[in-house]
């Protein structure tokens, strides 16, 4: 409070207060840093005028002599700066600097600069012949105008840094007796200036050279440019398009037509579409426009309009002037003698000219006669045939003018089309009561269009830049088009992305009318976000209850702030909230994000937005609060299973994090988090994901030998990783691991490293022991509390979910079909039990295995219900890596339906072959490889069935070669059986031998059986291997080659 209110005595001693017990306390600091007196940060117009060589000149000249011309000179810089609302922000010698857009901001302040040089310039010129002719020498000022970032110390009444410094520079490039503008200025006056580029300079202080332009005078007058296509306004631009098309046939009834809205809204973008209809056809255009610097001055756009016809420029003598307009006038067929007097007046011709006769009447007739004048003579220029009028900008049209528009509406000419343009219908609601126009008030573009416009002024843009822009610009076509051309020059530095383009600053800054009073409020506002409500709005400004009252209205009342609901207000753009963002120096804007965040996570009857406390913590340079608001977020996003969010909150958790002071208490905050992120990342992106690999062995770095069950855990899903990469020697290595660092852990995670083992046996093909393992945890197993386990279990794959799973594995592989359905269904309830992402993902993999164990036991319906159930929880659940093997899955049925069809057609055994091969490689760069070796299978019986032996013997050669080097020998059986039957004679037989013999020391039943029914279909005397391996097989066994082995026995 003491600081919002100017007291920084007071609030320095608070903060001493405050650091003397919390010596880290960054908003204490921030106040003892900041400026004693108030200032913001502010994008200015700046203009320094100096004299040419004054020193030189001050030791040539009397002192006296001096003083009075370097007087009457400075009085001249001060009029031409008042003349267009600009400010003197100091003196100093002969050098005056000026800033425009203080203590009045205006939406036009760098064209007000650059005139306001231009007049000096003129100005000075002039007292130069007088010193001249008085003293005997003459004098010149050079003008620099720039325009960027300064600090606005508004108690002292100065700026300072770089911009105020180059602006000075700037002027000592300037040629004496003339205005330079920098590139900054150029950006922002090129189309109402001529400018002429010079050739870059280097200055002192500046590294690189200075680019800049010569100001060679005004423009000619022009109707406003228009940058991009038009989008939307359908009804607008057929109305239009009606009305030309009717003035083409004199038969227009209606002369007008008015479209009214806010800057930028695309008011003259329309104008100069009737424009263009018109000098398509060869019909004439012209044009009256509304300037903001003579909006009390009579007849000011007609003023301009006939000067530049006539050719008539500032620097024409009077004498010309007069000639000038009376050839204008005889060109357009009038009489001289009757219009010369009427119209003279208009262009400021004296009335002492010569050969100037000022017409006799009193001021009432002499203002109707020149209105009547002014009208016939718009009428003349447009001739016999269709022409346009454009009107725009009227909000600046004197009376005098808005009388004349209105005379020429009510001269009601067929062929006459009349546009007028304003910023409030209501300007314009008068012509339409009089039903001389139609007015439309054109409103914001709606999404699509803004993404229409977007792209036809960019195609590269991404989806995301265009949302981006989209949110940014609120569907005002102007800030789209700004803002997409400062994207489009792709900047180096890309805070200066984020920044309001300066095209756009002035006049957005000029609708804030940011005074003293509603500085706090909006800077608070703007802290905030686009909208805002009383409660939060008003603890964190931190005003006196009036002040406040006071300025939230004055606000409203400028639309600044729109009110959308009891005691909530909303910025009426985003870009007006961004402009109010810049004002406020750092350290305050440090203090608004602190105390915001303190008002957020104060909530007694709700849960905090977490996310948004964690930004304003974040901004605040609360690293270390902000880390844990971001967790917390994670923590909800998670809760609702938003999985990919809840990543990017942890993500930024650690960005956080890594800027809090080294030691063992950041070690322990970024190993936390990392845990938690690695586990997101395995269920988004599958167990094989890089990225949460990184995570967990970073963990592992940060955790070093202690026994904890966060590095437990980090090594269960270490072992998670590489067991699905198919790297049995590194997962061996870190179950190693865990088994020392579990003696003292929970049961559960005991029975979870116990299972890591049972899960390599089974990959390696030592099915025996693996089932062994896997039935004495299950008997021994104590249902343990669900969310106990996943409060501390970082693998997406539960443990005890994923114990029944690979039960059923083991029971499937030894021919224990009702086994292997008992475990599956113990599966499913318990993954019932878990929340996400643990339930959801744990029976993803169920389902997965379960498709492989279908077919393979010749049930192909239900495999294929598998696959479909698997590819509904992947899109339920944004299962990125699940999706991607639903789709594999699916084609390694498709390929086992086409293998086992005997009317398969050749091209339809290609197209699997080739479907397959598509999808093994996908997995392959995944590094999903323990089942690659199904997929080869598979692909090889096709080849087989094609006829293609040696491509299906090489075929499975390659998936033997990986099993080897993976270590993951649990279909080499099955692979050695089929490649048998690629070979002839005593090849086949060694294969099957070899098939049936690995079979039996890996105790995988169901294999061993397809070896011996291939064995004794080749060598009867092989009888004895086949009945052995039906023994063991259990009594109710239903496995489909059964039936097979009976009818070969007999």
């Amino acid at each position: 409070m003491a600081a919002n209110r100017g007291d920084h005595a007071a609030a320095s001693s608070l903060a001493e207060q405050v650091l003397a017990v919390d010596k880290d306390n960054a908003d204490a600091e921030d106040l003892l840093a900041a400026p004693v007196d108030g200032g913001e940060l502010r994008r200015l117009t700046i203009m320094f005028v100096d004299l040419v060589d004054s020193t030189v000149l001050s030791t040539q000249i009397e002192p006296e002599v001096y003083r009075t011309v370097v007087g009457h000179y400075r009085d001249r810089v001060r009029q031409g700066v008042e003349r267009y609302d600009g400010h003197i922000a100091s003196t100093k010698g002969d050098g005056l600097l000026a800033v425009f857009g203080h203590p009045h901001a205006h939406e036009d302040d760098a064209r007000r600069a650059v005139q306001a040089g231009l007049d000096i310039s003129r100005a000075v010129a002039r007292l130069s012949q007088r010193v001249r002719k008085q003293f005997g020498f003459d004098i010149a000022a050079r003008v620099g105008v720039h325009h960027g970032l300064v600090y606005l110390d508004i108690v002292q009444d100065d700026v300072y840094g770089l911009a105020a410094n180059l602006t000075a520079r700037v002027s000592s490039l300037a040629p004496a007796g003339s205005v330079v503008v920098s590139n900054a200025i150029q950006r922002l006056v090129r189309h109402s200036f001529d400018l002429q580029p010079l050739p870059a300079q280097h200055v002192k202080g500046i590294e690189n050279p200075v680019e800049h332009h010569l100001v060679v005078g005004e423009s000619a007058p022009s109707s406003r440019l228009a940058k991009g296509p038009i989008v939307g306004r359908v009804a607008e631009l057929a109305h239009l398009q009606s009305c030309w098309l009717d003035a083409q046939h004199d038969r227009l009834t209606m002369n007008g037509v008015g479209f009214a809205g806010e800057p930028g809204i695309g008011k003259s973008r329309l104008a100069t579409a009737a424009a263009d209809f018109a000098v398509a056809t060869g019909a004439p255009v012209l044009a009256l426009l509304g300037s903001p610097f003579h909006s009390d001055s009579g007849l000011h756009p007609v003023r301009t309009l006939l000067e530049d016809r006539c050719g008539i420029t500032r620097e024409t003598p009077e004498a010309d002037r007069l000639a000038l307009l009376e050839d204008e006038i005889a060109a357009r067929a009038m009489d001289t003698a009757k219009y010369l007097p009427l119209f003279a007046p208009v262009l400021g011709i004296s009335e002492t000219a010569p050969g100037y006769q000022p017409a006799s009447a009193d001021a009432r007739t002499l203002y109707s006669r020149i209105r009547r004048g002014l009208c016939d003579y718009l009428l003349a220029c447009l001739g016999d045939g269709p022409g346009v009028v454009l009107a725009e900008d009227m909000h600046w049209f004197d009376e005098s003018t808005i009388d004349l528009v209105r005379a020429l509406l009510d001269a009601g000419s067929g062929r006459l089309l009349v546009v007028l343009t304003a910023r409030h219908d209501t300007q314009l609601t008068p012509f339409a009561d009089a039903g001389k126009a139609r007015i439309f008030a054109l409103t914001p573009l709606t999404a699509a269009e803004s993404d229409e416009l977007m792209s036809a002024l960019d195609e590269s843009l991404s989806r995301t830049q265009r949302a981006e822009i989209g949110r940014r610009c609120d569907g005002v076509p102007l800030y789209i088009e700004e803002v997409v051309t400062k994207q489009a020059q792709r900047l180096i530095d890309s805070s200066q992305w984020s920044r309001v383009p300066d095209v756009l600053y002035e006049p957005l800054f000029a609708r804030l009318q940011a005074d003293e009073n509603v500085l706090p409020l909006l800077a608070a506002a703007a802290a905030i976000g686009r909208d805002v409500t009383h409660s939060l709005l008003s603890r964190v400004a931190n005003l006196p209850d009036d002040q406040f009252a006071t300025a939230l209205g004055e606000l409203t009342a400028a639309r600044v702030l729109i009110n959308t609901a009891p005691n909530r207000w909303r910025f009426r753009h985003e870009l007006l909230r961004e402009v109010a963002a810049e004002l406020a120096p750092p350290s305050q804007r440090r203090r608004l994000h602190g105390r915001i965040a303190d008002a957020l996570t104060d909530v007694a009857t709700a849960t905090p937005d977490w996310n948004a406390v964690g930004v304003h913590c974040e901004l605040a340079e609360r690293f270390a609060q902000a880390a844990k608001a971001f967790r917390h977020a994670a923590h909800d996003a998670r809760a609702r299973g938003a999985t990919v969010e809840a990543h990017g909150q942890l993500t930024r958790a650690l960005s956080n994090i890594e800027r809090l002071p080294e030691g063992n208490a950041r070690e322990r905050q970024e190993a936390g988090v990392r845990l938690r992120r690695g586990f997101l990342m395995s269920a988004i992106a599958g167990p094989t994901s890089a990225e949460a690999a990184a995570d967990f062995e970073r963990c592992l770095e940060l955790g070093g030998s202690s026994l904890t069950v966060e590095s437990q855990a980090t090594l269960q899903a270490l072992v998670g990783y590489f067991l699905s990469r198919g790297d049995m020697r590194r997962s061996a290595l870190l179950l190693e691991t865990g088994r020392v660092l579990s003696a003292e852990a929970p049961a559960w995670m005991r029975e979870a490293n116990t299972a890591g083992f049972a899960t390599m046996s089974w990959y390696r093909g030592d099915f025996t022991t693996a089932r062994t393992e896997l039935e004495n945890l299950t008997a021994a197993h104590n249902e343990v509390d669900s969310t106990h386990i996943e409060t501390a279990w970082f693998i997406p794959h539960e443990p005890v979910a994923s114990l029944h799973t690979l039960l059923a594995m083991a029971r499937f592989v030894q021919g224990d079909l009702t086994g292997m359905q008992a475990a599956l269904d113990a599966t499913e309830a318990r993954c019932a039990m878990l929340g996400f992402p643990h339930g959801p993902f744990s029976l993803a993999y169920a389902r997965s295995i379960e498709m492989w164990m279908r077919y393979e036991s010749g049930q192909p319906a239900l495999s294929t219900q598998c696959v479909d159930s698997l590819a509904g929880l992947a899109r339920r659940h944004g299962f990125d890596s699940w999706q991607l093997l639903a789709g594999a899955e699916r084609a390694l049925i498709d390929g086992v339906v086409v293998r086992t069809d005997p009317q398969a057609d050749p091209q339809s055994v290609d197209a699997q072959i080739i479907n397959l091969d598509n999808w093994i490689q996908a997995q392959a760069a995944l590094e999903i490889k323990p089942f690659l070796c199904v997929y080869s299978a598979t692909a090889a019986g096709l080849l087989m069935k094609a006829g293609r032996m040696p491509e299906a013997r090489e075929r499975l050669d390659a998936a033997l070669r990986l099993t080897d080097q993976l270590e993951a020998r649990f279909y080499d059986a099955e692979l050695l059986r089929l490649r048998a039957h690629t070979h002839d004679g005593q090849d086949r037989r060694s294969d099957l031998a070899a098939s049936y013999r690995l079979a039996t020391q890996q105790g995988a039943t169901v294999f061993r059986l397809r070896a011996a029914i291939d064995l004794f279909e080749l060598d009867p005397d092989t009888r004895q291997e086949l009945l052995d391996t039906m023994a063991l097989l259990p009594q109710d066994s239903h496995w489909p080659e059964i039936d097979c082995a009976r009818a070969l026995l007999g």
